[in-house]
């Protein structure tokens, strides 16, 4: 195990690529004794699968003034329970979709952010459009610096790169594609301020998702995702690299289900039969099960056993 050391009763699983539906076998071992699954062997062709659609290339343009101005008054609220404007407005729209595992990291609109693996900066242009305005995104896979006008920037970098201290910094969904997990941490804590968060989002392999799909399980992603953490894994990389875990919130959706159902049914998340969380024309899914879907996830979020999960690290 490439992460507690472990070498005995580890089990070896074979994995296919499923997402573009190439069905490239690849070995992933999952350890005996921290239970992290992580990939025996990162293919040296690595790039082709992450073709030229695997990003969102969706750049978002400026609301006008008004709309910005509720915006950041509906957000402030959100975040930090403060703004009378933003409390009206919450009577009418719904939270954003990160408020959950945003407000927990403390930040506010000032507040000096770094999102790692970002692609295009998706996230980082809806946190501007909402006020944020000290945003900055890194992703060695882009082909070149992105500077948008509002001020973001996207830079072509690796995490070693970085030298300015930072408030925040994310790791959405990216942790997982990382070669050298204990590697980034230590670089990370070197870049946080004092008092400064790491928020790390990933599929988590203490799981019911697991448990119930194996190989299938849609979040296995094989080869993209090197590692799956647990818990444990999480707890062993941090005590290794000088952070703690202030925090763990079960942030799982619905595609633990949809996802890992149309695996077993050989269809790739790009089909033009996956249900993609909107096409209900050509999935195999009723509207009946996407809501037990829901429902069971809400569930295992509760009990922490959701297949992905936030995790809140601070200098120890």
């Amino acid at each position: 195990c490439k992460i507690c050391k472990n070498i005995k009763d580890n089990k070896t699983y074979q994995v296919r690529e499923m997402m573009f539906g190439f069905n490239d076998i690849f070995d992933y071992i999952e350890c005996a004794k921290c239970g992290c699954l992580q990939i025996d062997t990162i293919p040296d062709n690595l790039q082709k699968y992450y073709p030229g659609n695997y990003y969102s290339f969706n750049d978002k343009q400026r609301d006008n003034f008004v709309i910005s101005f509720l915006k950041k008054c509906h957000k402030k609220y959100h975040l930090t329970n403060k703004s009378v404007i933003g409390f009206i407005f919450s009577k009418f729209f719904k939270e954003p979709y990160y408020y959950r595992w945003l407000k927990p990291t403390n930040v506010n609109f000032n507040s000096k952010i770094l999102d790692i693996g970002c692609g295009m900066g998706k996230l980082l242009l809806e946190l501007h459009l909402d006020g944020f305005n000290n945003l900055k995104g890194i992703d060695p896979f882009i082909n070149k610096d992105i500077i948008y006008k509002n001020g973001v920037s996207i830079l072509k970098k690796e995490i070693h790169e970085m030298k300015e201290p930072f408030d925040l910094i994310m790791l959405n969904h990216s942790f997982e594609h990382m070669p050298e997990p204990l590697l980034v941490l230590k670089l990370i804590n070197n870049l946080l301020e004092k008092n400064g968060c790491c928020l790390i989002r990933i599929p988590i392999a203490s799981s019911y998702a697991w448990k119930k799909y194996n190989v299938n399980w849609v979040q296995l992603d094989a080869p993209r995702h090197f590692f799956l953490h647990t818990v444990e894994s999480i707890k062993i990389l941090c005590e290794l690299s000088n952070f703690y875990i202030k925090d763990i919130i079960y942030d799982s959706t619905d595609f633990q289900f949809w996802g890992s159902e149309q695996y077993l049914r050989n269809i790739s998340i790009k089909s033009k039969d996956s249900y993609n969380g909107k096409n209900t024309r050509n999935s195999i899914f009723t509207k009946e099960q996407i809501k037990k879907y829901k429902q069971m996830t809400e569930e295992l979020n509760a009990n922490k056993q959701g297949d992905s999960a936030c995790f809140y690290l601070y200098k120890s």
